[in-house]
């Protein structure tokens, strides 16, 4: 009797690329990503102009890394250019019911991180890595640093863990443990590594950033589009740094309408990118189990 296809909304293919592949794409990546700092390193911070435009630098630099290299590994790995869609970088069919997801995984995690929070002692306490990146030391500053973890951070953290390593460890399992269990522990496995990946903010955060990893799988899961766990990285970090900054609700609330404006028009040029290139060279996207 031939397996179950895997629940849930349209997917990857399975075996497109598997476990093994996915952790060498994040090692390699991570690795790479490390060259981040020389922005940084040239301008120095001697200003704070030069501290802000250098951190701005870096987190550019890792982001497209975090997209671009993963693309070029899978690339020689299929032999094939692999379609955008591969990636889960395609328009939900249901966009109400696509934004609803968000918003029930978003409370959800509230609830869970406010419970974590209160089990470790939280407190009042903040994260600290917006006054690392010197979002603190001006308005200017704070703009700037807000717009890069709200823009750049989604992007490249969401193309890396869920678009490539999650579905990579989800399919290289699901043969192995079945579909169901597949999901859990790629989720699980993404979560952890997640979580790690953040271990230079403040520790206390980490079993935070773990769920947080975890609801973005399974978000990504029940979606079956990228941009779902795009949107909620980009609230979450909106509402984290607005608040490490003492925003007001109309400052938060301005800072997501532009990035979500940004990342809109992003979504709109890879969507008529992938349109133009149907006729062309072949990919290596194929059609979605259901």
């Amino acid at each position: 009797m031939s397996s179950r296809p895997l629940p849930r909304r349209p997917q990857p293919s399975p075996g497109r690329w598997g476990f093994g592949a996915a952790l060498l794409i994040l090692v390699a990546t991570l690795g790479s990503a490390s060259l981040a700092v020389i922005p940084d390193l040239l301008l120095g911070d001697d200003t704070l102009t030069r501290r802000i435009v250098g951190q701005l630098g870096s987190m550019i630099t890792q982001n497209a890394v975090f997209v671009a290299l993963p693309v070029v590994i899978i690339a020689l790995l299929l032999q094939a250019r692999p379609a955008p869609s591969a990636f889960g970088l395609r328009t939900p069919s249901r966009p109400w019911m696509t934004a609803g997801a968000v918003v029930v995984a978003f409370v959800g995690y509230l609830l869970i991180s406010n419970l974590l929070g209160s089990l470790l002692d939280v407190g009042d306490r903040k994260d600290s890595q917006p006054a690392t990146l010197g979002a603190t030391e001006s308005v200017a500053a704070g703009i700037a640093i807000a717009l890069g973890v709200t823009i750049l951070a989604p992007v490249g953290e969401e193309f890396l863990m869920r678009g490539v390593v999650y579905p990579g460890i989800r399919d290289g399992l699901s043969s192995r443990i079945g579909p169901w269990a597949a999901i859990a522990a790629a989720a699980v496995v993404n979560g952890l590594i997640f979580g790690a990946l953040h271990g230079a903010t403040d520790l206390i955060f980490i079993p935070m950033l773990m769920t947080f990893g975890i609801v973005l799988c399974l978000l990504y899961q029940v979606t079956g589009s990228l941009y779902a766990p795009i949107a909620l990285h980009l609230t979450n970090n909106t509402v984290a740094i607005a608040t490490a900054l003492e925003w007001t609700v109309l400052e938060g609330l301005a800072l997501w309408l532009s990035a979500a404006a940004v990342l809109s028009f992003a979504a709109r040029v890879v969507g008529a990118g992938t349109r133009s290139s149907r006729a062309g060279a072949p990919e290596a996207g194929g059609s979605p189990v259901a």
